[in-house]
């Protein structure tokens, strides 16, 4: 006969949290004399009560309960099928929506231009096709990362829980970015798998769609090294992507141009717990008033971050592990966006809850404990806007101090 207290922690997360050497899902009857149980219902009870009280909030409230569901449900994806229905008409889908509803479009030209063919059909047709895309990326997603990490497929459910159920709100916005998301952890898998040709095929597609994906092209400089076959393919594929854009710009430089200019909106949205909180917002909003100083500072920031990041994965042995090397390359990198919305903290639950459930300090037992305690409370419960970048700043902060101390564990 199960133990219902014993199941709801392999609910939860995996007895190595709590100093236990197996996962609750491969013994989940009994309790582990070396559980520290206080640490774990505690966890239990502010998971479920912080998931319970955002389901709420931005589930039932904004969709179930809202009497305009069928406008605010998959908003995103409308606005995608709304500026490839304009497109298709032959006017400028930047101008003439915001001319009419006072909303920006920020997607590229790229994507109206593939997606005008769905304006032919009726939203409604089209939009069971999106679903059924939209929920098969967003299952893979977690899946193919654990793949990446051998993590059980059973702890999907952690990807539900994070940062109070985020992922769930940003499936019900039917945002491209969950596919995008799932193109990208494909992308990463056959990296571990060390088939590049295919990593920056997938990346520079992404990157066209979606540009801030341009800065993922670092990620095999620090799991593999600085190599010249790397070096090269990186070239390369930045520059096609770059000649693709060029010539986006040469063909219908009207479209372009109006796309850059929506982007500068981009700076009034993100807030209300929308996780719209990057390096370049953040440094735009708290540090500089001048545009120019803001670019400065980011690019600065981010190229000596990066540099030391090389020689962070030199002199740390656990960083040498290809899992480990691609995780903390997603967070950190991720880190560095200049824009971190919902939907980008996706692609970084995984790599947050491998890393979190397999790091080990050199401490005392309950300190060990106690300290992956409160990074899981930060990964599943913390519901701030700046929580994402903040758990990332704080997984990159550790792996630096390291360098000095020397206090994580190599196995």
């Amino acid at each position: 006969m199960y133990n219902l207290p014993g199941i709801i922690k392999c609910f939860i997360f995996s007895s190595k949290l709590v100093g236990g050497n197996q996962f609750f899902f491969e013994n989940f009857i009994l309790f582990k004399k070396n559980t520290n149980i206080p640490l774990i219902i505690i966890l239990i009870l502010i998971t479920l009560a912080v998931f319970l009280l955002n389901f709420y909030n931005e589930i039932l409230k904004n969709y179930i309960e809202n009497p305009y569901f069928f406008k605010i449900f998959f908003s995103d994806f409308f606005l995608i099928y709304k500026g490839s229905e304009i497109l298709n008409q032959g006017v400028n889908p930047y101008e003439e929506w915001l001319k009419l509803h006072q909303v920006p479009f920020f997607n590229p030209p790229i994507v109206f231009n593939f997606f005008k063919f769905i304006s032919n059909f009726e939203y409604v047709f089209v939009l069971k096709f999106w679903l059924f895309f939209l929920f098969l990326s967003f299952f893979l997603i977690p899946l193919i990362f654990f793949r990446i990490f051998k993590i059980k497929s059973k702890f999907f459910f952690i990807f539900l829980i994070c940062f109070g159920g985020i992922s769930v709100s940003v499936l019900l916005t039917g945002n491209l970015s969950v596919i995008l998301g799932c193109f990208f952890a494909t992308s990463l898998y056959f990296l571990s798998k060390n088939k590049y040709q295919h990593f920056f095929i997938i990346l520079s597609i992404l990157s066209l769609i979606k540009f801030p994906y341009l800065i993922f092209f670092g990620i095999p400089f620090l799991t593999e090294g600085i190599k010249k076959e790397i070096f090269i393919k990186t070239f390369l594929y930045l520059f096609i992507v770059t000649l693709i854009y060029f010539s986006s710009y040469y063909f219908n430089n009207e479209l372009f141009t109006s796309w850059l200019m929506s982007l500068k909106f981009s700076k009034y949205i993100g807030d209300d717990g929308d996780f719209g909180r990057g390096l370049f917002r953040i440094l735009n909003d708290y540090f500089f008033s001048s545009n120019y100083l803001t670019y400065v500072s980011y690019f600065t920031i981010t190229g000596i971050v990066f540099i030391f990041l090389i020689l962070l994965y030199k002199k740390t042995p656990i960083l040498k592990k290809k899992d480990w090397a691609i995780a903390f390359s997603v967070i950190t990198l991720s880190m560095l966006l200049p824009r971190l919305k919902s939907y980008d903290v996706l692609i970084t639950i995984p790599s947050l809850f491998f890393i979190i459930e397999n790091i080990n300090f050199k401490v005392r037992e309950f300190s060990n404990l106690f300290i992956k305690f409160t990074l899981f409370l930060m990964l599943f419960c913390w519901t701030s806007p700046y929580a994402p970048i903040s758990l990332y700043l704080t997984i990159f902060l550790i792996f630096a101090l390291n360098l000095k101390f020397n206090f994580i564990e190599k196995k």
